[in-house]
């Protein structure tokens, strides 16, 4: 099916896991069945099937194995048409019926959509809405793919993870397995699945590590090495131990870019600044290029720190990173994975290794020096070899109060925008997800994590 169908399973107690349900998550068929109700009573309440209906709408049908009073009459107090019929095997009868009051959200087969901005976050977009089928013009005020915060030559893919059940934790774990797999089915050389190795160099790292493996001890997600350990691991010599992610890697970005936009169905549209964008009162969707609109079904604005130049947003802001091209050695060499700790070192890639990276409030676009030895500071943390720098780049990233993402539709216009240094790893997942809302189809992120992603939070 080429990739069209996907299979989201939510796992949980069955009060919890529908009420994570949003009102996009419009279920077309239930089949119920819980264990017999004398036997798993819970499943079987009015209020957890008034919940059901909820997420019904006008066609939805329903069908359960069980045929017991109890079930059938707290169906139909919950709003279903229930009918009892021939059952199956050895069973004599069962409960069918249909539900909901809903009304069922009709998809448009193929839509005209434009995507503002072409780094990881707008070019993910575009690849996922072209493979829905639709017609994708991406623009970009570059002359091509994976500038700004994305024009690093590798972005590190790994999760910000918490001990503690929130929106925040939930979105990190959700959205790097989510986009391991992307990137895996991508099958492109662009993506390195090395594993991640995050280190534990300080009293607040130590202490993150010491509450991770509290909260998760199954190795599934993360294992720990001691610093012998992950040394031999490594293929060099490193300070300190901490926690290896498996499923991570790194992405080289202008590669995977214009990957993503190979697809036949997405028009790049490059050295293109667009002025405006606005929603009419005919309820057209419209951009302005050269002073001439043009009109879209949708337009999605994913230009990071600039997004603020198109839409009234609050909440975000750009920060200044930099990071240092330094040369190999034979003593970093062979390094297989890359290595975080207050900065991060990648492997080596085109006969250097990147360095990275700093954070601060300057506005300048120029490399500085001073951020270069910052780099080389954060770097005596991971081993203790000299390094010698020979270049750099300069990158904005947008960056939220909360750290999340603002995702979502602000008065008709999409965004995709403030993924801060981890686009990499909350792109793929931010693209299915406002793909779904442009389709009107289920969505994969839980109602909770989807308030806290809302694109107008802060305003």
């Amino acid at each position: 099916m080429d990739g069209r169908i996907s299979l989201t399973l939510i796992l949980g107690e069955i009060e919890e896991t529908i009420s994570s349900l949003n009102n996009n998550n419009l279920i077309d068929a239930w089949y119920l069945d819980g264990f017999s109700p004398n036997k798993n009573p819970e499943m079987w309440t009015e209020d957890i099937l008034r919940l059901v209906n909820k997420f019904s709408h006008q066609e939805t049908t329903f069908s359960t194995y069980t045929s017991a009073r109890l079930v059938k009459d707290n169906l139909k107090n919950s709003g279903f048409e229930v009918h009892k019929s021939q059952g199956f095997g050895n069973k004599r009868h069962m409960l069918i019926g249909t539900s909901g009051t809903n009304q069922k959200k009709e998809r448009e087969s193929t839509k005209k959509i434009a995507i503002i901005g072409a780094g990881i976050a707008g070019c993910c977009l575009a690849y996922k809405l072209a493979k829905r089928g639709h017609t994708v013009d991406i623009y970009d005020k570059s002359n091509s793919a994976s500038t700004g915060a994305t024009g690093n030559k590798i972005l590190v893919t790994y999760p910000r993870l918490s001990a503690h059940d929130s929106s925040y934790a939930r979105f990190c774990l959700h959205s790097f397995l989510y986009a391991s797999r992307f990137y895996d089915q991508l099958k492109t050389s662009a993506w390195i699945k090395s594993g991640v190795f995050l280190m534990s160099h300080d009293s607040a790292s130590k202490k993150r590590e010491t509450s991770l493996l509290s909260a998760r001890q199954d190795n599934l997600i993360f294992e720990q090495f001691d610093s012998h350990e992950i040394s031999s691991k490594a293929g060099i010599k490193l300070n300190n131990g901490g926690l290896f992610f498996p499923h991570g890697g790194y992405i080289l970005s202008e590669e995977i870019c214009k990957d993503l936009l190979e697809h036949q169905k997405i028009n790049q549209i490059f050295s293109t600044k667009i002025t405006k964008v606005k929603v009419t009162k005919e309820n057209k969707t419209l951009i302005t290029v050269n002073s001439k609109d043009h009109e879209y079904t949708h337009v999605c604005i994913c230009s990071g720190a600039e997004s603020t130049d198109l839409i009234q947003i609050n909440g975000v802001n750009p920060k200044r990173g930099q990071v240092s091209y330094i040369e190999s050695s034979s003593e970093y060499k062979d390094l297989n994975f890359p290595v975080c700790a207050g900065g991060y070192l990648s492997p080596l890639i085109e006969d250097i290794h990147v360095l990275g990276s700093s954070y601060s409030n300057n506005k300048s676009e120029e490399v500085i020096e001073e951020e270069h030895l910052e780099n080389i500071k954060k770097l005596e943390d991971i081993f203790s070899f000299k390094v010698n720098v020979l270049g750099g780049n300069v990158g904005f990233r947008a960056v939220t109060k909360d750290r999340l993402p603002l995702v979502g539709a602000i008065e008709g216009i999409y965004l995709n925008a403030g993924h801060g240094s981890r686009g990499s790893t909350s792109a793929p997942i931010c693209a299915e997800f406002i793909s779904d809302h442009i389709d009107k189809t289920p969505t994969s992120i839980d109602q909770e994590v989807s308030l806290a992603l809302r694109a107008d939070r802060f305003n």
